[in-house]
């Protein structure tokens, strides 16, 4: 009798269908522009699903300066603990594989305790270094690559020297590999070192490695863990208004004294720091070093005087114009290079996850319907291992044609340079192109105004010739 009542009841409240998962260990993934609300999501998802919050931004790893990293203020984190944040002295330079060790290591600890995981933010080396299988070549010399099999070498003092004082990588990366070394453009300095590092460190071409990758992702999911993916969106014109406001916000919170901070320490090294490693990467201070070797350190007792010096608001536009340029460089990796490359999991049928949600952040106003209650509808079934029935894309972002459904296939022929006569790099130098760019490139409003630009000024000359020749003739003539 219990039995009949059993099967007539699974038969009117059916378990909802699961997804078959070869990865046990299940995590969350935020992703997103600077300012745009993904830490406040973590904190809500964290609430709700018994969550802790693993930090992937790579300034937010450096101590104090809470208000130019911009990290979540600590009493609007709801007790929620965070980790792999606030713990890098400023003299040190935070690497790819540091940071996997002790994220892989976060995410352990807090599956062994009955919790999820939730990654926020991320450089996105950092993010493919964590969460991707076989990321050698874009991620760092100690990172997981279940296809290199040899014990690695250790790197001999002369290899060392040609990493750190060549005054051309790209030069010995084509002695090397010319194969690989076509597929980056010269300035790609980190990359380029990269590459050469796992040659000295392995005894193999990347462009070897790079087949056997794609070899190996043709026939298994490349997730480590078995991951659910929100991307936290806004339309950029309502963001920018909100990433403007946020940096005049910065200077009634304390960033004066963050930045009187960095400028004694800067004023205190023997020379000058390079301004694109270690802490100096972080917009907010490069941008107002002029008017402070200037001015000196800010008086913080007279900022609104200061707020209106000319020379002080022209270095706030800049870090404004900075910032909107680095959230537009954010969405254009998410959009052409994760999603596409996420959605070759389909072949496999997202049996390790993959699949990007995207939660509209647009308004504000509509915040705890469009991004929290439409995160935790997600996120619960995910969870359960139950077959998650809700469109990965709003119907308010249709338009904005966010997911892309794959990337296009590996193709070593694309691994071309091109010289751009008609437009010139910073250093007034023919413009280099790598790939497929060479095509988006002639057709861009850029390259468009050069030639007319170009064009111009040879009919231009041309005219003047001409009209040299007619004076001349003239003069002869009389």
């Amino acid at each position: 009798m219990f039995n009949k009542i059993k099967r007539i009841m699974t038969t009117i409240f059916p378990k909802p269908p699961t997804k078959t998962t070869t990865n046990q260990k299940t995590i969350i993934s935020i992703i997103g522009t600077t300012g745009v609300g993904k830490s406040q999501l973590s904190i809500s998802l964290a609430q709700r699903l018994n969550g802790e919050i693993i930090n992937a931004d790579s300034m937010q790893m450096y101590k104090n300066l809470d208000q130019i990293t911009n990290k979540h203020p600590m009493d609007e984190r709801a007790g929620i603990k965070h980790h792999v944040m606030n713990h890098v002295d400023w003299n040190e330079e935070y690497f790819i594989h540091r940071f996997q060790k002790e994220a892989s290591e976060k995410i352990d600890d807090i599956l062994e305790r009955g919790k999820v995981p939730i990654i926020v933010g991320g450089t996105h080396y950092y993010l493919q270094s964590l969460l991707f299988l076989n990321k050698t070549i874009e991620g760092s010399s100690e990172s997981t690559d279940i296809l290199n099999t040899k014990t690695k070498n250790k790197l001999t003092e002369a290899q060392l020297k040609l990493l750190d004082h060549s005054d051309d990588l790209h030069a010995e990366l084509v002695k090397i590999d010319p194969v690989v070394a076509g597929k980056f453009h010269p300035n790609d300095t980190r990359r380029i070192r990269r590459c050469i590092e796992v040659f000295f460190e392995t005894g193999e071409k990347p462009s070897d490695i790079y087949q056997k990758q794609t070899n190996f992702e043709n026939t298994n999911s490349k997730l480590k863990y078995n991951t659910l993916f929100f991307w936290c969106y806004s339309k950029l014109d309502a963001l920018d208004q909100r990433l403007d406001a946020r940096v005049d916000k910065m200077f009634d919170n304390g960033a004066a004294t963050e930045l009187n901070q960095l400028l004694e320490y800067y004023k205190s090294l023997p020379q000058e720091p390079e301004m694109d490693r270690g802490v100096w990467q972080v917009i907010g201070f490069k941008e107002f070093l002029p008017y402070l070797l200037k001015h000196g350190e800010l008086d913080t007792t007279q900022m609104n005087k200061i707020l209106t010096n000319p020379e002080f608001i022209q270095c706030l536009n800049e870090m404004k114009m900075r910032t909107r340029r680095y959230a537009r460089q954010q969405v254009k990796w998410i959009k052409n290079l994760l999603i596409p490359e996420l959605a070759t999991e389909k072949d496999h049928d997202w049996c390790n996850g993959g699949k990007v949600y995207i939660l509209d952040a647009t308004d504000l106003k509509l915040w705890d319907d469009r991004v929290a209650k439409r995160g935790n509808g997600i996120a619960e079934p995910f969870l359960k291992h139950e077959v998650v029935k809700v469109d990965q894309v709003p119907e308010t972002l249709i338009d904005e044609k966010l997911i892309v459904e794959k990337k296009d296939e590996f193709n070593q022929d694309k691994w071309k340079h091109y010289e751009c006569d008609i437009c010139k790099d910073k250093t007034d130098k023919p413009l280099v192109l790598v790939g497929d760019q060479w095509q988006i490139h002639l057709k861009s409003n850029k390259h468009r105004r050069n030639l007319l630009k170009g064009k111009r000024k040879r009919e231009y000359e041309e005219y003047l010739k001409n009209k040299k020749k007619q004076e001349k003739q003239e003069k002869q003539d009389s």
